[in-house]
Protein backbone atom coordinates (compact mmCIF):
# COMPACT_ATOMS: atom_id res chain seq x y z
CA UNK A 1 0.00 0.00 0.00
CA UNK A 2 1.29 3.43 -0.93
CA UNK A 3 2.12 5.73 2.00
CA UNK A 4 -0.29 8.62 2.29
CA UNK A 5 1.10 12.07 2.95
CA UNK A 6 -0.83 12.94 6.10
CA UNK A 7 1.15 15.97 7.23
CA UNK A 8 1.18 18.66 4.60
CA UNK A 9 2.52 22.20 4.79
CA UNK A 10 1.50 24.73 2.16
CA UNK A 11 3.68 27.88 1.96
CA UNK A 12 2.25 31.29 1.25
CA UNK A 13 3.34 34.87 1.87
CA UNK A 14 1.12 35.53 4.87
CA UNK A 15 2.48 36.27 8.32
CA UNK A 16 0.06 33.86 10.02
CA UNK A 17 -0.90 30.19 9.80
CA UNK A 18 -4.06 28.17 9.38
CA UNK A 19 -3.76 24.76 11.11
CA UNK A 20 -6.11 21.79 10.82
CA UNK A 21 -5.76 18.47 12.64
CA UNK A 22 -8.32 15.91 11.47
CA UNK A 23 -9.28 12.26 11.81
CA UNK A 24 -12.12 9.79 12.18
CA UNK A 25 -13.24 8.04 15.38
CA UNK A 26 -15.95 5.81 13.84
CA UNK A 27 -13.27 4.00 11.83
CA UNK A 28 -11.71 3.09 15.21
CA UNK A 29 -14.95 1.47 16.42
CA UNK A 30 -16.43 4.35 18.44
CA UNK A 31 -19.97 5.63 17.94
CA UNK A 32 -21.30 9.15 17.48
CA UNK A 33 -23.15 10.49 20.54
CA UNK A 34 -25.19 13.62 21.13
CA UNK A 35 -22.82 14.54 23.95
CA UNK A 36 -20.23 15.37 21.28
CA UNK A 37 -22.21 18.56 20.67
CA UNK A 38 -21.61 19.50 24.31
CA UNK A 39 -17.95 18.60 23.95
CA UNK A 40 -17.72 20.99 20.99
CA UNK A 41 -18.95 23.84 23.20
CA UNK A 42 -16.60 22.93 26.06
CA UNK A 43 -13.57 22.79 23.77
CA UNK A 44 -14.59 25.87 21.79
CA UNK A 45 -15.29 28.14 24.76
CA UNK A 46 -12.89 26.68 27.28
CA UNK A 47 -9.85 24.55 26.43
CA UNK A 48 -9.10 25.46 22.81
CA UNK A 49 -10.23 29.06 23.27
CA UNK A 50 -7.93 29.59 26.25
CA UNK A 51 -4.90 27.65 24.99
CA UNK A 52 -4.92 28.50 21.27
CA UNK A 53 -6.77 31.83 21.13
CA UNK A 54 -5.99 33.60 24.40
CA UNK A 55 -2.54 32.22 25.26
CA UNK A 56 -1.43 31.39 21.73
CA UNK A 57 -2.68 34.52 19.98
CA UNK A 58 -4.65 32.84 17.17
CA UNK A 59 -7.51 34.92 15.81
CA UNK A 60 -9.89 32.01 16.20
CA UNK A 61 -10.31 28.30 16.80
CA UNK A 62 -12.95 25.73 15.86
CA UNK A 63 -13.67 22.06 16.45
CA UNK A 64 -16.28 19.52 15.53
CA UNK A 65 -17.24 15.86 15.33
CA UNK A 66 -19.64 14.56 12.70
CA UNK A 67 -22.12 11.69 12.77
CA UNK A 68 -19.87 9.59 10.55
CA UNK A 69 -16.81 10.20 12.73
CA UNK A 70 -15.03 12.94 10.80
CA UNK A 71 -13.55 15.30 13.39
CA UNK A 72 -11.30 18.34 13.42
CA UNK A 73 -9.49 21.00 15.39
CA UNK A 74 -8.75 24.18 13.40
CA UNK A 75 -7.06 27.47 14.22
CA UNK A 76 -6.89 30.46 11.92
CA UNK A 77 -4.67 33.51 11.70
CA UNK A 78 -2.45 31.69 14.17
CA UNK A 79 1.11 32.94 14.83
CA UNK A 80 2.16 29.49 16.12
CA UNK A 81 2.69 25.98 14.80
CA UNK A 82 4.14 23.63 17.40
CA UNK A 83 2.38 25.05 20.45
CA UNK A 84 -0.98 24.85 18.70
CA UNK A 85 -0.42 21.24 17.66
CA UNK A 86 0.65 20.47 21.24
CA UNK A 87 -2.57 22.03 22.54
CA UNK A 88 -4.57 19.83 20.16
CA UNK A 89 -2.68 16.75 21.36
CA UNK A 90 -3.38 17.55 25.03
CA UNK A 91 -7.12 18.11 24.54
CA UNK A 92 -7.96 14.50 25.45
CA UNK A 93 -6.08 14.83 28.74
CA UNK A 94 -8.06 17.98 29.56
CA UNK A 95 -11.36 16.24 28.82
CA UNK A 96 -10.39 13.13 30.77
CA UNK A 97 -9.81 15.34 33.85
CA UNK A 98 -12.79 17.62 33.11
CA UNK A 99 -14.75 18.88 36.09
CA UNK A 100 -17.74 21.15 36.22
CA UNK A 101 -20.57 21.85 38.63
CA UNK A 102 -24.24 21.66 37.70
CA UNK A 103 -24.39 25.34 36.70
CA UNK A 104 -21.37 24.99 34.40
CA UNK A 105 -22.75 21.85 32.78
CA UNK A 106 -26.11 23.57 32.25
CA UNK A 107 -24.39 26.46 30.48
CA UNK A 108 -22.52 24.09 28.16
CA UNK A 109 -25.68 22.10 27.42
CA UNK A 110 -27.64 25.28 26.65
CA UNK A 111 -24.84 26.34 24.29
CA UNK A 112 -25.07 23.01 22.48
CA UNK A 113 -28.89 22.99 22.31
CA UNK A 114 -28.96 26.51 20.92
CA UNK A 115 -27.12 25.25 17.85
CA UNK A 116 -29.29 22.14 17.56
CA UNK A 117 -32.70 23.78 17.87
CA UNK A 118 -32.46 26.91 15.75
CA UNK A 119 -35.56 28.08 13.88
CA UNK A 120 -35.46 26.98 10.23
CA UNK A 121 -36.81 28.79 7.20
CA UNK A 122 -38.42 26.67 4.45
CA UNK A 123 -35.15 26.27 2.53
CA UNK A 124 -33.30 25.09 5.65
CA UNK A 125 -36.12 22.64 6.46
CA UNK A 126 -35.87 21.24 2.95
CA UNK A 127 -32.09 20.91 3.23
CA UNK A 128 -32.38 19.14 6.60
CA UNK A 129 -35.03 16.80 5.16
CA UNK A 130 -32.91 15.96 2.12
CA UNK A 131 -29.82 15.45 4.27
CA UNK A 132 -31.75 13.17 6.63
CA UNK A 133 -33.04 11.13 3.72
CA UNK A 134 -29.62 10.77 2.09
CA UNK A 135 -27.93 9.75 5.35
CA UNK A 136 -30.77 7.54 6.62
CA UNK A 137 -31.25 9.66 9.75
CA UNK A 138 -34.67 9.23 11.35
CA UNK A 139 -36.60 11.36 13.79
CA UNK A 140 -35.70 8.77 16.44
CA UNK A 141 -31.98 9.28 15.68
CA UNK A 142 -32.32 13.02 16.18
CA UNK A 143 -34.32 12.52 19.39
CA UNK A 144 -31.71 10.09 20.78
CA UNK A 145 -28.99 12.66 20.01
CA UNK A 146 -31.01 15.37 21.76
CA UNK A 147 -31.60 13.13 24.82
CA UNK A 148 -27.89 12.28 25.04
CA UNK A 149 -27.01 15.96 24.81
CA UNK A 150 -29.52 16.94 27.51
CA UNK A 151 -28.32 14.12 29.77
CA UNK A 152 -24.65 15.07 29.59
CA UNK A 153 -22.81 15.11 32.88
CA UNK A 154 -19.18 15.25 33.98
CA UNK A 155 -18.70 11.50 33.55
CA UNK A 156 -20.16 11.35 30.03
CA UNK A 157 -17.94 14.26 29.03
CA UNK A 158 -14.85 12.56 30.48
CA UNK A 159 -15.65 9.42 28.49
CA UNK A 160 -15.34 11.47 25.27
CA UNK A 161 -11.57 11.71 25.76
CA UNK A 162 -11.51 8.37 23.91
CA UNK A 163 -13.11 10.01 20.87
CA UNK A 164 -10.43 12.71 20.77
CA UNK A 165 -7.65 10.16 21.14
CA UNK A 166 -9.17 8.01 18.39
CA UNK A 167 -9.39 10.76 15.78
CA UNK A 168 -5.97 12.13 16.72
CA UNK A 169 -4.47 8.69 15.95
CA UNK A 170 -4.94 9.46 12.25
CA UNK A 171 -2.28 12.16 12.66
CA UNK A 172 -3.60 14.21 9.74
CA UNK A 173 -2.22 17.76 9.78
CA UNK A 174 -2.54 20.47 7.18
CA UNK A 175 -1.02 23.92 7.60
CA UNK A 176 -1.30 26.85 5.24
CA UNK A 177 1.04 29.55 6.33
CA UNK A 178 4.17 31.61 6.49
CA UNK A 179 6.94 30.29 4.24
CA UNK A 180 9.78 30.89 6.72
CA UNK A 181 7.84 29.49 9.66
CA UNK A 182 6.96 26.27 7.86
CA UNK A 183 10.57 25.80 6.77
CA UNK A 184 11.77 26.32 10.37
CA UNK A 185 9.49 23.50 11.52
CA UNK A 186 9.80 21.31 8.41
CA UNK A 187 10.23 18.14 10.51
CA UNK A 188 6.50 18.41 11.34
CA UNK A 189 5.54 17.66 7.72
CA UNK A 190 5.68 14.82 5.21
CA UNK A 191 5.36 17.31 2.34
CA UNK A 192 6.08 21.03 2.02
CA UNK A 193 4.98 22.82 -1.13
CA UNK A 194 3.91 26.21 -2.39
CA UNK A 195 0.22 27.03 -2.14
CA UNK A 196 0.34 28.97 -5.41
Amino acid sequence: MEKRELKRGLHDLSQVNYLARCGNFVEKGLAYKGTLRTLKVILGYDYLWINVRVKGGAYGVMNGAGRFGDSYFVSYRDPNLKSTVEAYEKAADFIEAFDGDERTMTQYIIGAVSELDTPLNPAAKGLRGMSSYLTNQTYEDYQRERDELLGADVNTIRSLAAVIRAFMEDDCLCVVGNDNRLKEDKEMFDVLENLY
